[in-house]
C-alpha cells in the first residue's frame, strides 16, 4: 500500500471520528432540549402515529414549539422500500456476507445511508443480525449468515456506514427470531449460555464496536417471555450490561400491552396503532395509557423520562436535531456508483462450488462457439408487490426487506451482451420445462441452467411457502431441467439463485456450479462478470451447506396462532451453542459444502503462521501465495480451539478472516487480531465472560471450516513484548485480561482490528524467526513454515518452537 493511501486514510478516519458527537456530548444536549417537555409530548415521541398509513413505514408526529419535525423510519436491508424504483435495489444481506469483504460492507452501508438521509430518513430498519439456523428459515438472506462472529463483525461495518452518513441504523431483530412460523406466536428456548455467545454476540458488537444507535425487538417470545415484554433481555441485559444508550423499537405491531411492554424497557412503538389499518391510527396500546400508567403507579415518571431521553440522544448523536432534509422518498439516488458498487458486490459474492476440467471461465479460445441459456431464471422478473411471486430471474427474496425495483438485469440479456465481444452464438430457452431445454442445449458448446428457489417474510405466501420454505429442493422442477440439460450436454453449468442451502443431487452430473445468491438489481452483470473471467469469483458461503436432516434444527409448520398471544410454538435451541459447522464438527458429518467454502479460477497456499499471546489479545499472522496463473482475492480464515480447561465447547470457532487481492505468483502476509472478547467463553454460574487463564488454544488458518492446513499452539497466558517480538515472562501483576470479567465493564482495546501487509512491507524471514526462537526458551510464537496447497493437501508437517 502505498503511502499517500495510507495517510489519506488515516485522514479520512480521523476526521470521521472527531466529527460524531460522542453519547456523553448528545446526552447533555438531550437532556437541555427535554427539560421542558410536557408529558403529552413525550408520550407522543415514543408512539407511532400514523400506523403505516402514511408516506414512512413508521412516522412519530412533530412538535412544532420546539422545532421538532418529527420522525421517519423506512425499511430496510436492501434498500429503501416504497420508494417507486428511485432507489438503489441492492443486494441481500447474505450475499454481502459472503464477500468476507470489510471494505464492501462499510461501502454498502455508507451508500443505503446516504439513500436514506437523502430522502429525510431518520432511522433505517437495517441490518437484520439474526443467526441461520436452519436452512429453510424464510429471513435468512436478510441476515449475515450461521456464524456469530461474522454477523458481527457484517454488521459493525455496515452500521458504520450507514451511520457516517448522519442516518440512525438499526440492529434487529432483538433477539431469537430465527424462523417465520409464528413468530409472533413462539418461544424461543435458548439456553443462557448460547443466548449470549450465539445470539446476543451480533448484538453485543452492534453497540459495543459500532455504536448503534437503535434496536429493534423481535416478534417472538424468548424462553416463554415477548421479547417487547422481557425486561431481562431489555433492561438487565441491554440496557444494564451492555450499557446500550440508544432506544429500543418494537417490530410492526407486535405490542399488545402497555403494562408489561413499556415498564419492560421498550422506548418506542412502531407503528403506534393495536393492529393493522387505518381504523387504528391513534388507537394505541400505549399513547394516554403510558399516563394512567404512571398515575397508578404501575411504572415511574422516570420510566417515561428514560424512553424520551434515549430517542432524542440518538438524534442528537447522529447531529438530526437541526438542519436534516425534509421527508421525500422519491429523490432519485440510483446513482452510476451505486449501480456499480451493487454490480461489484454481486460478482464478489458469487460462489464457485464446481468447476470440474476449468469450464469456466468462458472464452471462445477453448472452443466455446456456441451457448445455451436455459431456464426461467436468466428471464427478465416479473414485479409484484414485496415481490411476493418467483417468476424470471431471483434478484430478491420476499417481504419487508425488500425494494421497488426500477429495472433488474437479467442474465440472459447480460450474457448475450457479452458473449458478443467474444463473437459466441448464444442461443436461449428461458422456460423451465425439461423436454425444450434438453433440445436447446444438445447442439451448443456449452449449457448454462439458471435455477432457483425463494423464501421470505410470513406475511405473504409464494406458491404454498408461508415465508419459511417448504423443502430445499429447486423451485419449478430445477432438478428434473438440470439432469436433461446434462444428459443431453457434458459440459453444463448450473447457475442458482437462492436464499441459502439447496439439495443438489445433480452434483457428480454437471461440471460446474454458481451459487449466486440473490444479487439486487444487476444481477444478471454480475454473473456474467463471472462467468467470462472478467472478475475472479472470491465469494466464499458464510454458512454450512448440507442436507436438510443433517443439521441439528429445523423449522415448523404449525398452524397459525393469534401474535402475542399465551399459546405459543416452541422452538427448543436444543443444540446450543453447536450452530451451523459446529455441529457438523461434533458430529463428525460431511457437508456438502462447508463453511466458508469458495473456489476461484486460481489456486492459494497458506504458511508461515504466527501466533502470539499478549495482554490486549491474540496476535496471528499467516502469509499467502498465489500459486496460479491469474489474479485473485483470497479469504484467509482463522478458528480457534479453547484450552482444555473449557468443557462441553465447540471444537472450533471461527474468529478471523480477512481479504487480500494478489497478482498471479504475489505472497502477502495478513495481520489478524483477536481481542480478549473472543478469546472468552460466557461462564453461566457467575454470568461473564471469562478468558481462560491455563492451558492452550489451538489456532487453525485456512480457507475454509474443513480446509485448515495449519495449525499451532499457543500459551492462554500472555507475556511481554520485546523490540524483536520476543516474549518475556509472564508478570502476576499484568493478567487482569485473564479473569473473569463482567459484561458492562469489557476492556477498551476490545475491538477487532485487521491490517494487509502489502507485499513490499517489511517481511520477517523464516531464518530470522527461527534465531530468535532459539535464543528464548519460553518463546509463545509458534511458526509454522511448511507451504500447503489448499484444497489439495489436508495435512501439513509442524514445527514448534518452545
Amino acid at each position: 500500500m502505498r503511502l499517500s493511501t495510507v495517510l489519506s486514510t488515516v485522514t479520512i478516519l480521523f476526521a470521521s471520528k472527531t466529527l460524531a458527537m460522542s453519547w456523553e456530548e448528545a446526552d447533555k444536549k438531550a437532556r437541555k432540549w427535554c427539560e421542558d417537555l410536557t408529558n403529552e409530548e413525550k408520550i407522543a415521541i415514543v408512539t407511532g402515529r400514523e400506523n403505516m398509513t402514511g408516506v414512512c413505514v413508521g412516522s412519530i408526529d412533530p412538535i412544532e414549539r420546539k422545532g421538532f419535525k418529527g420522525l421517519c423510519l423506512q425499511d430496510g436491508p436492501a434498500g429503501v422500500r416504497f420508494a417507486n424504483g428511485t432507489a438503489t435495489s441492492w443486494q441481500a444481506a447474505i450475499n454481502t456476507a459472503a464477500t468476507f469483504d470489510r471494505t464492501l460492507l462499510y461501502k454498502v452501508g455508507e451508500a443505503q445511508g446516504n439513500e436514506f438521509y437523502q430522502r429525510g430518513i431518520n432511522i433505517a430498519l437495517a441490518p437484520a443480525m439474526n443467526i441461520q439456523r436452519a436452512p429453510a428459515a424464510g429471513r435468512i438472506w436478510e441476515s449475515y449468515g450461521e456464524d456469530p462472529f461474522l454477523a458481527g463483525q457484517c454488521g459493525i461495518e455496515v452500521i458504520k456506514g450507514m451511520q457516517s452518513k448522519g442516518v440512525i441504523a438499526t440492529a434487529k431483530h432483538y433477539i431469537g427470531n430465527d424462523q417465520e412460523n409464528n413468530r409472533g406466536a413462539s418461544s424461543s428456548n435458548i439456553p443462557e449460555q448460547a443466548l449470549w455467545e450465539v445470539y446476543m454476540e451480533p448484538f453485543y458488537r452492534a453497540v459495543n464496536d459500532a455504536s448503534v444507535d437503535s434496536i429493534m425487538a423481535a416478534y417472538n417470545a424468548v424462553n416463554g417471555t415477548y421479547s417487547v415484554q422481557n425486561k431481562r433481555l431489555l433492561t438487565d441485559y441491554l440496557k444494564g450490561k451492555l450499557e446500550f444508550q440508544g432506544f429500543v423499537m418494537s417490530d410492526w405491531w407486535a405490542i399488545y400491552d402497555v403494562e408489561k411492554s413499556f415498564g419492560a424497557g421498550m422506548d418506542m412503538n412502531m407503528p403506534g396503532g393495536k393492529y393493522w389499518g387505518p381504523n387504528f391510527i391513534g388507537d394505541s396500546f400505549w399513547g394516554e395509557h403510558i399516563q394512567e400508567c404512571i398515575d397508578k403507579d404501575i411504572f415511574p415518571q422516570e420510566r417515561l423520562d428514560d424512553a424520551v431521553l434515549r430517542i432524542i440522544r440518538s438524534l442528537y448523536k447522529a447531529e438530526q436535531m437541526d438542519d436534516y432534509p425534509d421527508v421525500n422518498l422519491y429523490v432519485d439516488t440510483n446513482t452510476k456508483e451505486n449501480i456499480a458498487l451493487n454490480r461489484k458486490v454481486g460478482a464478489d459474492s458469487n460462489v464457485l462450488l464446481k468447476n470440474d476440467d476449468a469450464i469456466l471461465p468462458i472464452k471462445k479460445n477453448n472452443k466455446i462457439k456456441k451457448i445455451a441459456v436455459i431456464g426461467k431464471d436468466s428471464m427478465p422478473t416479473k414485479f409484484c408487490s414485496d415481490l411476493g411471486c418467483a417468476d424470471g430471474t431471483l434478484p430478491l427474496g420476499w417481504g419487508s426487506g425488500t425494494t421497488d425495483f426500477k429495472y433488474i438485469v437479467d442474465p440472459l440479456s447480460a450474457i448475450s451482451k457479452r458473449a458478443k465481444k467474444e463473437d459466441i452464438e448464444v442461443v436461449s430457452y428461458g422456460k423451465d420445462d425439461a423436454k425444450g431445454g434438453a433440445e436447446a442445449a444438445k447442439d451448443a458448446d456449452l449449457a448454462i441452467v439458471f435455477v432457483q428457489a425463494d423464501s421470505g417474510e410470513e406475511y405473504v405466501t409464494v406458491e404454498g411457502n408461508k415465508g419459511d420454505r417448504q423443502s430445499l429442493d429447486l423451485w419449478h422442477d430445477g432438478n428434473e431441467l438440470i439432469d436433461a440439460v446434462a444428459s443431453a450436454n457434458k459440459n453444463t453449468i448450473v447457475v442458482i439463485h437462492a436464499p441459502g442451502p439447496v439439495n443438489v443431487p445433480f452434483l457428480d452430473k454437471v461440471k460446474g456450479i454458481v451459487f449466486a445468491g440473490m444479487p439486487g438489481q444487476e444481477s444478471g452483470n454480475a454473473i456474467t462478470d463471472v462467468l467470462f473471467g472478467d472478475v475472479n469469483p472470491s465469494g466464499h458461503l458464510p454458512y454450512t451447506w448440507a442436507p436438510r436432516e443433517d443439521y441439528p434444527t429445523d423449522v415448523k409448520y404449525d398452524a397459525a396462532l393469534q401474535g402475542g398471544g399465551e399459546e405459543k410454538t416452541q422452538y427448543d435451541y436444543d443444540e446450543g451453542l453447536f450452530v451451523g459447522y459446529r455441529w457438523f464438527d461434533k458430529k463428525g458429518i460431511e457437508p456438502t459444502f462447508a463453511f466458508g467454502y469458495g473456489l476461484s479460477y486460481t489456486t492459494f497456499e497458506y504458511s508461515d503462521l504466527k501466533v502470539e499471546m499478549k495482554e490486549d489479545g491474540l496476535h496471528v499472522s499467516v502469509t499467502i501465495t498465489n500459486t496460479g496463473s491469474v489474479a485473485g482475492a483470497a479469504v484467509p480464515m482463522i478458528f480457534l480451539s479453547f484450552p482444555d480447561v473449557v468443557k462441553d465447547y465447540p471444537s472450533r470457532l471461527f474468529k478471523g478472516f480477512d481479504k487480500m487481492m494478489l497478482e498471479a505468483g504475489e505472497s502477502k502476509t495478513t495481520k489478524i487480531f483477536i481481542d480478549n472478547h473472543d478469546l472468552s467463553y460466557f461462564d453461566v454460574e457467575s454470568m461473564k465472560f471469562v478468558k481462560p487463564e491455563e492451558g492452550e488454544y489451538t489456532v487453525y488458518a485456512g480457507s475454509n471450516a474443513r480446509d485448515l492446513p495449519l495449525k499451532v499452539n499457543v500459551s492462554a497466558n500472555a507475556g511481554e513484548t520485546g523490540e524483536n517480538g520476543e516474549t518475556g515472562e509472564a508478570d502476576d501483576n499484568n493478567n487482569e485480561s485473564d479473569a473473569e470479567e463482567d459484561i458492562g465493564d469489557l476492556p477498551e482495546n476490545d475491538d477487532v482490528k485487521e491490517v494487509n501487509e502489502d507485499s513490499n512491507d517489511e517481511e520477517v524471514t523464516t531464518d530470522s524467526v527461527e534465531e530468535e526462537a532459539s535464543n528464548t526458551e519460553k518463546k509463545n510464537t509458534t511458526v509454522v513454515k511448511k507451504l500447503v496447497k489448499t484444497r489439495t493437501i489436508r495435512k501439513c508437517i509442524i514445527k514448534k518452537k518452545n
